[in-house]
């Protein structure tokens, strides 16, 4: 079902939203807005982050994380790229998508001033440790490995490099990956 979009203006925008019952309604309306194009980056910041709004509440949180990724990328203010990268960071790894979490984490780096930049860095290891616990605690080994391993990875202190390096040791033996637990053993 295509929707047509007539409205040229934020508060027009925010009427027709409040007319629609339901969120999927909303959502399609979103979407079938920011791909008409033709709008201010200040109506495209609002349109993605409504957007973000209705589909993290929806539990489609792959998709929310790309609307936040977007707004993120048209925001003029460091500040809230840095934070959109984050959130969006976050959301990927909610869902066990390591690569997509890291290309958020390199992009909000890529847009801190060298003061930022350490927020970033604590922000990505209490965001992985967090995961990594996480799936351990369901038993999603897997999953947890690849969190273990960018942490294992990263400049951390000697206490939390080592706590790591054991989770990640006892996930490697529990999966019966032998040869990957001898070469962290030798690390």
């Amino acid at each position: 079902m295509a929707i047509n979009v007539r409205e040229t203006n934020l508060e027009e925008i925010q009427a027709r939203l409040k007319e629609m019952n339901t969120d999927l309604n909303q959502v399609n309306y979103l979407e079938a807005a920011l791909s008409s194009g033709g709008f201010s980056l200040e109506i495209k910041r609002y349109l993605y982050g409504e957007l973000s709004k209705l589909l993290e509440g929806r539990k489609m949180l792959e998709r929310a994380a790309k609307a936040i990724s977007n707004k993120a990328g048209i925001e003029p203010m460091k500040k809230d790229k840095i934070e959109g990268y984050l959130k969006a960071a976050e959301l990927y790894s909610q869902i066990g998508k390591v690569e997509e979490a890291d290309d958020m984490f390199r992009r909000a780096t890529r847009d801190t001033t060298p003061s930022d930049h350490a927020r970033v860095v604590l922000a990505r290891k209490n965001i992985y440790m967090k995961f990594a616990k996480e799936l351990e605690s369901k038993q999603k080994r897997a999953s947890a490995i690849k969190f273990y391993e960018r942490l294992f990875k990263m400049s951390l202190d000697d206490s939390e490099k080592a706590s790591v390096k054991e989770s990640l040791l006892g996930l490697y033996k529990a999966l019966g990956l032998f040869s990957e637990a001898k070469m962290i053993e030798g690390l």
